[in-house]
Order: structure tokens, then sequence, then C-alpha cells
């Protein structure tokens, strides 16, 4: 497989030079947009990305670049790319409103009693002592309700301890307290998973994809479980985006997602569908050799 994936996914050179032209085209226009707003809410961060981005894509001379753009998967890995080409042109104007929404609900409780209980129920979960953890998240919850940390910790005890409706039930407390919350949605999927409810995965990492673009987590997961459902087309399309971001991050998990895609290839080989995967590669702007 590794020889397949050498031969076929070169990630080293992982983007078209056409699309990364492009790109920097769209962000160097998308950073003077910005430029004359007074106020850089995530609203005119959006607009300004997603205006400037359509007018470009939509006059280009290329009709590759226009092609790439034809479902939802190809506008959202356009977005992410770009995302990351502002980040390097005009970090000062990038709306800081999602880490402020972490630094608030991921945070310590302001109720001391409570922060207590959590404190004791973290060190019993680092002792794998998971039912004891859980009797002192519950006297977190009891004196904060709101306590995201508890209700996250909770579920992940419950989970260590294969309760995964028990996991489910305080990740989905934690996310009505904070709809964004990576974590919740990230885990909440991944016991999904667990149950073999591949769909209901899906709906949460779809969730994660919607609230945090750039986590490689939600395309990764919800790659795995289309696979699991055999949609392979929608699971590729999901795969190659994760490993675009865990590429630029230079994440060790790049290996997870190069193996998927290589054995995603040696299927859809056998079943002569070589023609289709290379299809899904050039319209995610993935360059094969």
């Amino acid at each position: 497989m590794k020889r397949t994936l050498s031969l076929f996914l070169t990630f080293s050179g992982f983007l078209a030079l056409n699309a990364q032209t492009v790109e920097e085209k769209i962000a160097a226009k998308a950073c003077e947009c910005l430029e004359k707003s007074s106020k850089i809410t995530e609203e005119v961060f959006r607009d300004c990305l997603t205006n400037t981005m359509s007018e470009m894509i939509l006059t280009d001379k290329d009709p590759k670049v226009r092609e790439s753009m034809n479902t939802v998967e190809g506008i959202q890995g356009m977005f992410l790319r770009i995302h990351g080409v502002i980040e390097k042109k005009c970090p000062n104007l990038i709306p800081e409103l999602n880490q402020n929404k972490d630094d608030v609900f991921y945070s310590e409780s302001k109720n001391k009693k409570a922060q207590n209980s959590y404190i004791i129920g973290k060190d019993f979960m680092r002792e794998k002592n998971y039912k004891i953890a859980i009797e002192n998240f519950q006297l977190a919850i009891k004196d904060d309700p709101n306590f995201v940390l508890a209700l996250d910790d909770m579920a992940v005890s419950y989970r260590q301890l294969n309760d995964y409706d028990n996991a489910i039930k305080y990740y989905k407390k934690s996310l009505e307290i904070y709809p964004e919350g990576n974590f919740a949605l990230m885990n909440i999927g991944v016991v999904y998973t667990l149950k073999s409810d591949f769909k209901t995965a899906i709906s949460y990492y779809e969730k994660l994809i919607q609230y945090h673009p750039d986590n490689a987590e939600g395309y990764f997961g919800a790659g795995k479980n289309y696979i699991l459902l055999n949609e392979d087309e929608k699971a590729l399309d999901n795969l190659f985006i994760a490993h675009v971001i865990y590429t630029n991050e230079n994440s060790e998990y790049m290996k997870d997602s190069e193996k998927l895609i290589g054995a995603l290839y040696q299927k859809m080989k056998s079943e002569n569908k070589e023609d289709l995967f290379k299809k899904i590669a050039e319209k995610n702007n993935i360059k094969l050799d």
C-alpha cells in the first residue's frame, strides 16, 4: 500500500500550483476588503472571504478552478485553504470570537466548590478510577450546572466504562450550553461510531465542520463513517480535506488519513473505479502523479 500511495498520492506537493495562485489572489482581495471595515466581526470576515471567493472563482478562465466549486466539499476545501493564506497575509484582521468563546466555556468554574470537586474528579480520572471521578464530576455539576469541562469529562469517564448512553447524555448536556464545543462534537461522534450509528456520528462531525472548518477531525471522522456506510465518494471528499489540513499542520495524524485514502484507492481500483478516484482527487485540487 505504501508503494501505491507513493505512486498516486504525492502529498508533499499536495496542491496544484494553479489552485495556490488562485487562493493567494482571493486572500489578497479579502484582506483589502477587511481593511475597509471599522469593526471586523465573524460575519464581516465571512462576507469578505466568500464574496471575494465567489467573484474570482466565477470569473476565472480555468474551467478546473470553476469546477472545483461545484460541490459543498470543494467549497469547504477552498475556504479552508484561503483562510490559511489570510492568516499569513493579514493575521491582525481575523476575528477572535471563536477563541474567546473557548476561553469562556472551557474555563474553570467560578463556583469554588464546583471547581474543587472537578479537580478531585480529574485526579481520579487520570488514575483511571472513573467511577469515583464521575461521583466528583456530579458534585461539580450540582454546584455549577453550566460547567462544560465537568460535563465533558463526565462523558469521557462514562465512555471509558463503555457506558455509551450516559456518555452521549452528558455530551449532549455540554452541547446545550456550548453548541460549538469542538471537544463534545468530536467525541460524541466517536461514541456514535462505537454504537455503529454511523449516520448520527456523521451528523455531529458535520456540525464540527460547520463550526470549526479548519479542524481536520470533523472531516476525518465523517470520512471514516462514510467508509463504514460504503459511501466511498463522500468518504474520499472528506478524507482529502482532512489530509490537506494534517499535512499543512505537519500532524502525525496525516499517516492515518493517508492509510485510509490508500485503502480506498485499493478498493476502488479492484472495483474498476480508479478513474473515479482520480476525478475526486482532482475535484479537491489534489495533485496526483
